[in-house]
């Protein structure tokens, strides 16, 4: 029997994966919190150089926890008040043009009616459409707390590269991001993961200061003052190896929600869509073209997890446990069961592109006069 695209499970199940992610985020807060809370009690057992395990206090340890688990929800908190849900002003910022419905340029005004299209399909507000013209790899975004103050952008290889169908399936997917609040939830785990590194950076400098201050401190670090050196710099320790060990597992889930996330994005498109072809082939001419899904912005790395596909072009590190985005093959393989790319059209560059077509319905190119010079 042939298979089939089965959008629903896709669904459950990337939800369940995402869910779960987001559940040992949390442990991974409490456990750095608790480690950090635990390290700084035992220090205050310090006597007379020697740690008395015996004097350990559990209380002490559980109120310095929660007292860290604190401080790094507040910090996040901070963070991500201050990226703001307005989706036209991230658009901006990553090198988006707003477009109109007056817009004059063919591409952009059949962009225009898609997100139009979309918008009904999905009984969502229309998004304010951007458009990236300096980018010429196949990309897109959707940004936006809310639906109300979502924004959707593509990039002008995507208009000028992808047919109606194919450009109809990557604006689905970022409606669907819209949809599923992802873009609020990659918000707040980057607040999360930005509060583990608070704690690293923190602890580091402190490092950092004693082991200058400490050179010229000579016999004045003996005594009193030398106890309470070394019970800070244990401190500092205790704040620069969990907190890093913290930041180190904190991207290794964000990454891995994210992941998740798009799987359930390409799942929802196609229920906006009923149509998986379109938006497997998108991704087919990403892994054919030259210029793949890369995004040349200066933002583009800090946002990467917001983009259509990996806009870096770089491979990431941890056996691509880093990596914001499931493999192309990966993702197309889920949407055609059947794709093999030894031997796909659109995977190996033969198919026709949108734009081959677009230039062969103008016609052929007049021919010059022979009065013309040698740049006509």
């Amino acid at each position: 029997m042939e298979r089939v695209f089965d959008f629903r499970a896709q669904q459950s199940t990337s939800r369940r994966a995402t869910a779960l992610f987001v559940l040992l985020f949390a442990v991974l807060t409490a456990v750095v919190g608790g480690a950090i809370g635990a390290a700084v009690a035992i220090v205050f057992t310090y006597r007379n150089d020697a740690i008395r395990i015996d004097e350990y206090e559990p209380g002490v340890a559980l109120f310095l926890g929660l007292l860290a688990c604190g401080v790094i929800i507040v910090i996040a908190w901070m963070r991500f008040a201050s990226f703001g849900g307005d989706g036209s002003r991230v658009a901006r910022t990553l090198g988006g043009e707003q477009i109109y419905e007056t817009t004059a340029d063919a591409d952009e005004k059949r962009y225009f009616n898609i997100v139009e299209e979309m918008a009904i399909a999905s009984a969502m507000p229309r998004p304010a459409a951007f458009v990236m013209r300096e980018e010429d790899g196949i990309n897109a975004f959707a940004a936006g707390a809310n639906p109300e103050r979502a924004a959707v952008a593509v990039t002008r290889g995507a208009l000028t590269r992808l047919s109606r169908e194919e450009l109809t399936g990557v604006v689905a997917h970022e409606f669907s991001h819209i949809a599923n609040r992802d873009s609020r939830l990659n918000m707040r785990l980057m607040g999360m993961v930005f509060g583990l590194v608070v704690l690293w950076v923190a602890g580091r400098s402190m490092l950092q200061i004693f082991r200058f201050a400490g050179r010229g401190s000579g016999s004045r670090s003996r005594g009193n003052g030398g106890k309470a050196i070394a019970i800070i710099m244990i401190v500092a320790l205790a704040l620069a190896v969990f907190g890093f060990l913290g930041m180190i597992a904190g991207r290794l889930l964000q990454s891995a929600v994210s992941r998740r996330r798009e799987y359930l994005a390409d799942a929802t498109a196609v229920q906006l869509t009923r149509d998986p072809v379109g938006l497997a082939a998108a991704l087919k001419r990403i892994g054919s073209e030259s210029h793949g899904s890369r995004v040349r912005n200066a933002h583009a790395a800090e946002a990467r997890h917001m983009y259509f596909a990996n806009a870096s072009g770089s491979i990431s590190s941890f056996g691509g446990m880093l990596a914001t985005h499931p493999p192309l093959v990966r993702r197309i393989t889920a949407l055609d069961p059947h794709f093999d790319p030894l031997t796909d059209p659109i995977w190996l560059g033969r198919a026709p592109r949108y734009e081959d077509k677009a230039a062969d319905d103008a016609g052929p190119v007049p021919e010059a006069s022979s009065s013309a010079g040698p740049w006509g």
